[in-house]
């Protein structure tokens, strides 16, 4: 007698099965020229019964596989079908309209910034409501992801030929100025992620004011991609999906883990010293519990970077620290500690922001906050040394070149209202700025081709050069005196820097292409992927240049 589950594997066999019958009859499925003869020969013994169940003896390995993979595409393409990703959008929006509408017409109203009214309804405002409606909406979007994420993850995955830019390194863009702004000419869609779901970790430790002020600064910002998000176009300028790692516990604590195998690598560049677990590390910065202490062990005060912007020595900023948000995070006072936490949230932060990129179908992680953006270029610094480490690989020079640009200022198109960046991709104009960037565009968002023995110098003037060219495009378009949405075309310029970050020492970990990628890993499952390296390097030896985009933009501008 058959046990139960064996009776349910031959279910799901029989299953798969008629699956594949029916795709192929739809011509959903078809076989390539040198395989055909074989499937024909194997479909043409399968056998049904009176039912129209299939014979499971009759149905051979070469079927069975085949079923398993039209199971995995009819399956896709049923989630696909319940819902569109302007479905997904729309129902998204709507639960921030309905509880926040009158908060964000008096932001519109005002002129404010959803940080202002935040902290009006926080600190100054009756908000006992607002603070009792924080779990349930945090249950609702749970709940809603749960339901909805997969089908968007495939819509995206399916915008082939579209440059797509995946947000990362903050909770979300900073509330005073519009990430669409500033790249939207670059980019065909923008995808951000849920602050709400992103921070729900958080809200478990503010305290009241705190809480109020996150919920109603996320709903605020998130309204202000609205219109963005919902506009009539065939590729959207920006979507908000939920990060797939923070749905679920598992998911998250995987991310962690990634996070603290790259906190220890960075501890090592701080203290100069090894440690093989966070006990380790833990157990001997809890002895550091006096700044003096921390300041004596510390080999690269480089390393310890709360943020790019302090500029005070950093033995102060420890002490502030202690006293502010670090301490209070942490719940701690030990500045040996509050120094050791710096790399793993950063650091967990980066992984999940590449496994989404590499989840949408290749996208390019994208960020605009200078400190995270540190540490996700020491991220995929570390990546590379180790990769080389492991295979003894001549190291390159391309991470020394693309860190030495940095300070290239240029002049960018970075400061279009959402109204204008929508008529512009509904009249079209979209194509003809970009037939100007063309050669830009590909050189600074492809950046495509570039030879691991490639020295820092040759990288460093290709890519100034693809920024000088990107230069004189821009001057060729202002020089059209264009008017979108009522406003000149060189209003929307800004001075800044557009900085690129690869990981790139021998073979990057993370610098393969996307389809080798996914072949090779299990995602989250990092860790196995430098013993691969060789695997790869098989697949892409005939390529005398190995291709791969940037691993990660940002965008800045005062």
């Amino acid at each position: 007698m058959k046990s139960r589950e064996e009776r349910e594997y031959e279910e799901r066999v029989k299953r798969r099965v008629l699956i594949l019958r029916d795709l192929i009859q739809e011509g959903k499925i078809n076989f390539a020229e040198h395989l055909r003869e074989s499937f024909e020969e194997s479909l043409s013994n399968a056998r049904y019964d009176e039912n129209g169940e299939p014979d499971l003896s009759t149905i051979d390995g070469r079927i069975r596989s085949m079923a398993l993979a039209a199971e995995y595409f009819d399956h896709r393409e049923k989630t696909k079908d319940a819902i569109s990703l302007y479905q997904i959008q729309e129902s998204y929006f709507k639960r921030f309209e309905v509880n926040f509408q009158d908060f964000y017409k008096v932001m519109l109203e005002k002129n404010l910034t959803p940080h202002q009214v935040a902290e009006f309804a926080a600190y100054k405002h009756s908000n006992d409501y607002l603070e009792k409606a924080v779990e349930p909406i945090i249950d609702d979007l749970n709940e809603f992801w749960g339901l909805v994420t997969e089908a968007g993850y495939y819509h995206l995955e399916d915008q082939h030929k579209s440059i797509k830019a995946v947000f990362g390194g903050d909770l979300f863009p900073a509330n005073d100025q519009n990430i669409a702004s500033k790249c939207g000419i670059y980019t065909d869609t923008i995808i951000l992620p849920c602050p709400i779901i992103r921070s729900r970790h958080l809200f478990k430790v503010w305290n009241k004011q705190q809480r109020v002020y996150y919920l109603v600064k996320h709903a605020l910002n998130i309204l202000q991609y609205r219109d963005l998000a919902l506009a009539d176009l065939e590729k959207p300028i920006v979507v908000i999906l939920a990060d797939k790692e923070m749905i679920d516990d598992f998911s998250f604590e995987e991310v962690k883990k990634l996070g603290e195998r790259d906190a220890l690598y960075h501890a090592k560049e701080v203290f100069g010293r090894e440690f093989n677990s966070t006990d380790e590390l833990v157990e001997f910065c809890q002895d550091l519990d006096t700044v003096d202490k921390v300041m004596n062990e510390i080999k690269d005060q480089t390393k310890v970077l709360f943020d790019t912007e302090f500029t005070e020595p950093l033995s102060i900023q420890i002490e502030k620290q202690i006293k502010g948000q670090s301490g209070q995070l942490m719940q701690t006072q030990n500045p040996g500690l509050i120094v050791a936490s710096l790399g793993f949230g950063r650091m967990s932060v980066s992984n999940e922001l590449l496994l989404k990129s590499m989840k949408v179908g290749g996208g390019v992680p994208l960020i605009d906050a200078p400190t995270s953006w540190q540490y996700f270029r020491w991220k995929l610094e570390y990546d590379g040394e180790r990769t080389s480490q492991n295979l003894n690989l001549p190291n390159s020079h391309i991470l020394k070149g693309l860190n030495e640009l940095p300070n290239t200022n240029l002049k960018w198109i970075g400061k279009i209202p959402p109204k204008g960046l929508i008529e512009i991709r509904k009249s079209g104009a979209i194509d003809e700025i970009r037939n100007v960037l063309s050669k830009g565009i590909e050189d600074l968002v492809l950046a495509d081709y570039l030879n691991y023995e490639t020295t820092s110098k040759t990288v460093y003037n290709n890519l100034k050069a693809a920024f000088e060219n990107h230069q004189k495009n821009i001057n060729d378009l202002s020089a059209k005196k264009w008017k979108i949405a009522g406003k000149d075309f060189g209003s929307w310029l800004v001075m800044g820097t557009l900085e690129i970050a690869s990981a790139y020492t021998g073979t990057p970990l993370y610098g393969v292409p996307t389809a080798v990628l996914i072949q090779l890993i299990d995602a989250p499952k990092l860790k196995d992927l430098p013993k691969s390296i060789k695997t790869i390097k098989e697949i892409e030896r005939e390529k005398q240049n190995l291709s791969k985009s940037p691993i990660g933009l940002m965008f800045k501008y005062k």
